[in-house]
């Protein structure tokens, strides 16, 4: 799929196979470069827990580079997750990027089918990434011809050509066993900034040292133990740790955790800006519980950002097995020139993992089929094209991978509760079908609002729900008390919710005499005629609506002046080089 990289000046490209990793040492230059050191793709989790020296090397190899160097480095998730913790005291990490391959059938049955790589990225500088503003190229329905994502009626908002580059590249299906070059094409492009003139490429793939060691096997299934005690489904209000303790050993079907990131996101009654260590060594207590608890053969599904999932791991490949990387591909707020789209769902099981239930069982509940039928890739959720593509039967489904991006956040507030964090019901409907089957039990031990225990009594799954916030508790008893009703919790509320799953004010309800649309686009029209981007009080002589819409309708003057700052874009294809030319853009195209 294409890119362009804006100003970017290609980087040259030299590549070398390294057989010994004493090599690498003569490849070390003084000068500032970007290197990509490219490990063998069938690298698993017993591989990376035997390659102390092989990091070491790496690591050693790192500490040779010049200050403003950019380490690349492609391998497998779980090699990845235990090489960071090698690399954090030579280099730091900027970006671990989700990238898609050719989904890998393991013949370990506790395991999703494999589809993407980890490539991550770190610096030898501190500081924000230096690299060029890349955008990808627009995808489009093979139905309905339309943009894959539905961008209604803020396609004035939206750049002609595509979206700003994410942390999970699914544009293209980079095999590394065939063909390196698109992955480098694409460095070459992103890093083509003064700074560097070339890229050297490490391939390790035929290095001795390196090469997996260790097969995937089946593993048997361990005999579960009987709980002492049997346990009914219930939501309880207190302390995560103080109520984890009171649940007896090896009696959970399924953990599930989604913990405060330490973000400083505004809960009701915890506090999320603590001290890293603190938080960490809170984080192995409750999950050293929930490792305690969970049955063997049994899953503990742990989700966070990739930074902290590193850490997690660290931990988790301690006490249990591991089992899969989940990449969640869930757009967040646009906080740099890198959309934050990847979460982790770490996967480990208690001893070898049972076969997947999910993946064997049959089941007549629509809920939990669908949840298993992700929407094929690059087909658009619009209701319209859903309905004929149903009517024409148009195949339009695929299969089960541990790459996941068809669950989409709530964003909009008629779908969402008094939470600030709250998860789609499909991601926990999927999870619970997955790991578990009818009448087991699943644990939740930040409740929350109650979507885990909620998904679960929907697919007749047993729940404990653990939620140390008052509020948040009476919500989720609230909620399943509609379910018991034959209400959907998951419905379309009618009330604003006042919690906000961001920093940005919202704007309060009220009429709009003129669109904010025609307004943006009157800003837009205004900046071409300056030639630049126009003050307010440009804005509120040269326009034909009162200055005060623009002070009431939009959060700040950032806002008014989104449309002025891009291009616009057609949910249908265009000609882009002859559009480029027309707006006056002269970008660079791969």
């Amino acid at each position: 799929m294409a890119h362009i990289s804006e100003d970017s000046q290609k980087l040259k490209v030299h590549t070398t196979s390294v057989l010994d990793l004493q090599q690498l040492f003569c490849l070390a230059d003084t000068d500032d470069k970007v290197y990509l050191l490219i490990f063998p793709p069938e690298r698993n989790d017993q591989d990376a827990a035997n390659s102390q020296i092989e990091y070491q090397e790496i690591y050693n190899f790192c500490n040779l580079l010049s200050e403003y160097s950019t380490v690349c480095i492609l391998t497998t998730p779980a090699d990845a997750a235990r090489l960071q913790t090698f690399m954090e005291k030579v280099v730091t990490l900027k970006l671990w990027v989700a990238m898609k391959c050719p989904a890998k059938v393991s013949i370990c049955q506790g395991k999703l089918p494999e589809h993407h790589l980890a490539l991550l990225i770190f610096t030898r500088y501190q500081g924000a990434l230096k690299h060029c503003k890349t955008r990808i190229e627009y995808t489009y329905c093979p139905s309905c011809g339309k943009t894959t994502k539905d961008y209604g009626g803020k396609k004035h908002l939206y750049h002609a050509y595509g979206t700003l580059m994410s942390d999970v590249w699914r544009d293209m299906e980079f095999n590394p066993y065939l063909d390196i070059e698109p992955l480098v094409n694409r460095l070459q492009d992103i890093f083509g900034i003064n700074l560097y003139k070339e890229i050297k490429v490490i391939d390790f793939a035929q290095c001795d040292s390196l090469v997996s060691r260790f097969r995937n096997y089946i593993r048997i299934e361990n005999e579960p133990l009987k709980p002492t005690h049997t346990l009914e489904s219930q939501l309880i209000q207190g302390d995560c740790l103080g109520m984890l303790r009171t649940i007896p050993d090896n009696s959970i079907d399924f953990c599930f955790a989604d913990p405060p990131y330490n973000l400083k996101k505004k809960y009701q009654g915890y506090n999320d800006e603590i001290e890293l260590i603190e938080y960490f060594a809170w984080c192995d207590r409750w999950l050293s519980e929930l490792a305690r608890i969970l049955k063997p053969g049994r899953t503990c599904a742990i989700l966070n950002i990739p930074l902290w999932a590193i850490r997690h791991y660290k931990y988790l490949s301690s006490v249990l097995n591991y089992q899969s990387w989940i990449v969640w591909e869930a757009l967040g707020l646009p906080v740099r020139m890198v959309m934050p789209a990847h979460y982790s769902i770490l996967c480990f099981s208690k001893g070898g993992s049972r076969p997947l239930p999910g993946l064997s069982f049959t089941s007549e509940d629509n809920i939990e089929e669908n949840s298993f039928l992700p929407l094929a890739e690059f087909f658009c959720a619009r209701q319209s094209c859903i309905s004929n593509r149903r009517h024409n039967n148009f195949a339009d489904q695929s299969y089960l991978t541990d790459l996941w991006y068809d669950i989409h956040r709530l964003k909009h507030n008629s779908r969402r509760v008094d939470h600030p964090c709250q998860l789609p019901p499909l991601l926990m409907q999927r999870l619970i079908s997955l790991f578990t089957l009818p009448n087991e039990i699943i644990l939740d031990c930040f409740n929350g609002s109650g979507t885990s225990t909620l998904a679960a009594q929907q697919l007749n799954r047993r729940f404990i729900g653990i939620e140390l916030s008052q509020q948040y508790h009476d919500l989720a008893m609230d909620r399943h008390r509609q379910l018991t009703q034959g209400q959907d919790p998951f419905g379309k509320q009618t009330a604003t919710p006042n919690a906000k799953n961001s920093r940005v004010q919202r704007i309060p309800k009220q009429k709009y005499e003129v669109t904010k649309k025609q307004l943006q686009l009157e800003v837009k029209r205004i900046a071409k005629e300056l030639g630049r981007l126009p003050t307010r009080a440009e804005v509120a002589n040269l326009s034909s609506n009162p200055i005060e819409y623009f002070d009431n309708y939009f959060i700040n003057w950032a806002e008014a002046c989104a449309a002025a700052r891009t291009t616009g874009m057609s949910e249908f294809p265009i000609i882009y080089e002859s559009a480029w030319r027309q707006l006056g853009i002269d970008f660079k195209t791969n």
